[in-house]
């Protein structure tokens, strides 16, 4: 069951702070027992995508916005930034449509524009926010209360920028 989209707090999927929710010897968190399991519909830019619950019909009518908690992708379309196709594409990689997902909400379930905020992990336990960040294809971007992995994904864009991978080398 997809967790309350009503903004008033945690619920069943929610996480817990790295050092309880275990993780590798990176400090990289593995995907939470409870998370929820939803179907990719199909990802909108680097840091945007539509999940639908993996029981729902192959339709839009149960499909869910999301907004990855954490990063910051640069803008594509009109208003086009350095590296903002490049984010997008290696979402579109590591979540292809039609795989599943573990997402899993922090505190608030629903940012100013009604989108859900969740943590995503890949079938194979890849922590999607993460992947982005380390990987130079997002900045950290800390909104509280929705924080736990905040020093992670600053660790992580620290060490992106001072490899010049991603959007720190090309742009």
């Amino acid at each position: 069951m997809l967790p309350s989209s009503d903004g008033s707090g945690a619920e069943a999927g929610d996480i817990v702070p790295e050092d309880a929710a275990g993780a590798d010897s990176s400090g990289v968190p593995a995907r939470p027992a409870d998370a929820t399991v939803m179907t990719v519909d199909y990802v909108h830019d680097g840091d945007t995508l539509f999940l639908l619950p993996t029981d729902a019909p192959t339709s839009d009518s149960g499909t869910v916005k999301v907004r990855l908690i954490g990063l910051d992708t640069p803008e594509i379309g009109d208003q086009a930034e350095c590296y903002g196709d490049e984010a997008t594409e290696q979402l579109q990689a590591l979540l292809p449509e039609g795989t599943q997902v573990g997402v899993a909400a922090d505190i608030e379930m629903l940012d100013q524009y009604g989108r859900s905020l969740f943590y995503l992990w890949t079938e194979d336990g890849r922590f999607v926010n993460y992947e982005l960040v380390a990987a130079g294809a997002a900045e950290e971007v800390t909104y509280a209360p929705n924080d736990a992995y905040a020093d992670l994904f600053r660790t992580a864009e620290i060490s992106a920028r001072s490899s010049g991978v991603g959007l720190w080398g090309a742009c």
